[in-house]
């Protein structure tokens, strides 16, 4: 009876966020709404003593993905907010930033929601639902994989080394950020890294435009090269790649000798 009870209260807090702010973020479309309602569900299954998933893959079929993403095209980080909300209202422990992915699968049937929740440091699938799904499984991987075989990393000021180890990194002045920037300019959540398309792209998530350039260019969606130089309003951090290239990791790190950052010829931002 009282896991009844608590399947009832974590139901009606996970309605509740769907038809309050989430509700308007999500635009009030049916497709929508059900990929938020499965994604609760696929977070509460997840439960491991206490702590709940943070890698979600949800496979739609390709024509529900294509419209769902072109109407709403922040539609994840929407979700992996909603995520996060639900888990801290219900008391659950995130050991890092939610990661929602949305698929194309041609195997789903229109309006078919598939949900594939993962713990990013086990690498092991914590729930699947309506049927078995190793396909879904084997994709998730392959995204961590890829994202791990780029050896991709952070030089922040010339002096401290971040590797980027996976699909969603945070930058900002709060102290749940990946990447906690000490700067009083610096927005509470100022960026993000993505990975889409092989590729790991930069966000700009500050209030204020004119404070995330690269390469001396103020950008809001930006593709990463190695080399770029990333600029969060007074912090300076250089992108590269591959961390056994230490003669490229040195070139990089002399870049921050020169204070006047030139844009590079042929990188032109992400849109």
């Amino acid at each position: 009876m009282m896991k009844r009870f608590r399947l009832s209260e974590f139901e009606a807090r996970a309605q509740q966020l769907v038809e309050g702010s989430f509700g308007r973020l999500l635009g009030g479309e049916l497709g929508s709404l059900d990929v938020a309602n499965r994604l609760a569900k696929a977070l509460e299954d997840s439960r491991d003593d206490g702590r709940v998933a943070d890698i979600f893959t949800i496979a739609l079929q390709p024509q529900d993905a294509a419209r769902i993403l072109a109407e709403q095209p922040d539609i994840e980080q929407t979700l992996a907010d909603y995520v996060a909300q639900l888990a801290q209202q219900s008391g659950w422990r995130l050991v890092s930033r939610p990661y929602v992915t949305l698929v194309a699968d041609p195997k789903n049937m229109p309006h078919e929601v598939h949900v594939l929740a993962e713990h990013s440091q086990t690498a092991n699938p914590t729930t699947q639902f309506n049927v078995p799904r190793p396909d879904l499984d084997q994709a998730a991987q392959e995204i961590l994989a890829a994202v791990r075989a780029l050896d991709a990393y952070l030089i922040v000021d010339g002096e401290r080394h971040v590797a980027l180890d996976r699909p969603l990194i945070g930058l900002g002045r709060r102290m749940d950020n990946d990447v906690v920037l000490d700067a009083p300019t610096v927005s509470r959540r100022h960026a993000q890294l993505r990975w889409r398309y092989g590729r790991f792209v930069l966000y700009d998530l500050s209030s204020r435009p004119g404070r995330t350039i690269v390469n001396g260019q103020p950008v809001q969606e930006y593709a990463l090269q190695p080399g770029d130089v990333i600029t969060l309003s007074t912090v300076k951090i250089i992108y590269g790649e591959g961390q056994d290239e230490l003669d490229n990791k040195r070139r990089l790190e002399r870049a921050f000798i020169d204070e006047e950052t030139i844009p590079r010829p042929g990188i032109s931002s992400a849109r």
